[in-house]
C-alpha cells in the first residue's frame, strides 16, 4: 500500500515538473475607471495593457462602474482616431499622462475576448461605426489577423463569428439585430484574436464611440476587480495555478517516503 503511495506521488511528481513551468493563464478585464480625464493615453493599474491614444472621460454612456458613480471610457469625438491597444513586455511607469509620452516598450501577446461598444454619432454606416483590426507582427499594422467594422445600421445575427450580443436593456444578452444609435453592445470575437500583439480600434470622426470593458487573455497576473458588467465582460477568471499540481505532487511524495520509511 505504501509502496504504491510512494510510486503514484513520484509519478505525479514527474509529471507536474514540465507542467509548474508554464505561466498562469488569466482573463482580465480593462475598464478605464481608474483613468483621470485628460490622460492622453491609458495603462491598467497592472501595466499589462496600453491603449494610446486615448480620449478619457467619465460618462453615463460608460459600460460600466467599478468604482461607484459614472464609469469612465474612451471617447471619439473628434480626434478621428482611437487606441492602439498592445501588451507592451517592459510595461509604463505610469498608467497614464495629459502631457507624458508612454516609456512603455516591446510587444508581448495576447488574446481579445470581447468589448463593448455604443454610437451616439450621426449619419449611418461608415459615418457612424467601429472598426476593430488585430495582428501578430512586431509593429502595429504588420501581419493582419482580422478586421471587422460594426456599423449602425448593420446586422450580424446569423453571421459568422464575432456575435455581438445586447447589454443594455431588457433583451440584455441576446443577439443584437440591426445595430441601434445610443444602445451598448458587446462584441465577442471567441479565438479569431488568439496570439495577437496589437489591436487597433478605429473610427470616424462622426461616429462618437464609447470604447469600454476590454477583456483579454494572457499568461501573466492581473489584480483588478470584477465588474458589474455581465454577459462577456464579468471581470478576470483566474485560471488554477499549475504550480499548485506540482506542490500536491511534493506533498504525496513526502508523504510516500514517511510512510516507507516507517514501514522498514
Amino acid at each position: 500500500m505504501l509502496k504504491s503511495m510512494f510510486v503514484a506521488a513520484l509519478a505525479a511528481g514527474v509529471l507536474a515538473a514540465p507542467i509548474a513551468a508554464t505561466a498562469t493563464t488569466v482573463t482580465q478585464l480593462i475598464h478605464f475607471d481608474d483613468a483621470s480625464n485628460g490622460w492622453k493615453w491609458y495603462s491598467d493599474v497592472d501595466r499589462n495593457f496600453l491603449f494610446d491614444p486615448t480620449n478619457l472621460q467619465s460618462s453615463t454612456l460608460c459600460a460600466d462602474s467599478t468604482n461607484g458613480g459614472n464609469g469612465s471610457c474612451v471617447i471619439e469625438g473628434t480626434q478621428g482616431v482611437l487606441p492602439l491597444m498592445t501588451r507592451p513586455t517592459t510595461g509604463s511607469t505610469l498608467q497614464g499622462s495629459s502631457n507624458q509620452a508612454p516609456d512603455a516598450s516591446g510587444f508581448g501577446t495576447f488574446t481579445l475576448d470581447s468589448f463593448y461598444f455604443l454610437l451616439t454619432g450621426n449619419g449611418t454606416g461608415a459615418e457612424n461605426a467601429i472598426t476593430v483590426t488585430g495582428g501578430t507582427g512586431t509593429f502595429p499594422g504588420s501581419n493582419v489577423l482580422h478586421s471587422y467594422t460594426f456599423a449602425l445600421g448593420t446586422n450580424w445575427d446569423g453571421l459568422p463569428l464575432p456575435d455581438v450580443t445586447f447589454y443594455e436593456g431588457v433583451n440584455a444578452g441576446n443577439l443584437a439585430g440591426d445595430l441601434l444609435k445610443n444602445t451598448g453592445y458587446i462584441a465577442s470575437f471567441g479565438n479569431l484574436f488568439a496570439g495577437i500583439t496589437w489591436m487597433q480600434f478605429s473610427a470616424p470622426s462622426t461616429a462618437e464611440v464609447r470604447l469600454d470593458c476590454v477583456v483579454a487573455t494572457f499568461d501573466g497576473t492581473t489584480t483588478q476587480p470584477a465588474s458589474g458588467f455581465s454577459n462577456g465582460c464579468g471581470g478576470p477568471t483566474q485560471v488554477p495555478e499549475p504550480g499548485t499540481l506540482s506542490l500536491l505532487a511534493l506533498a504525496l511524495l513526502g508523504l510516500g517516503f514517511k510512510g516507507l520509511r516507517r514501514s522498514t
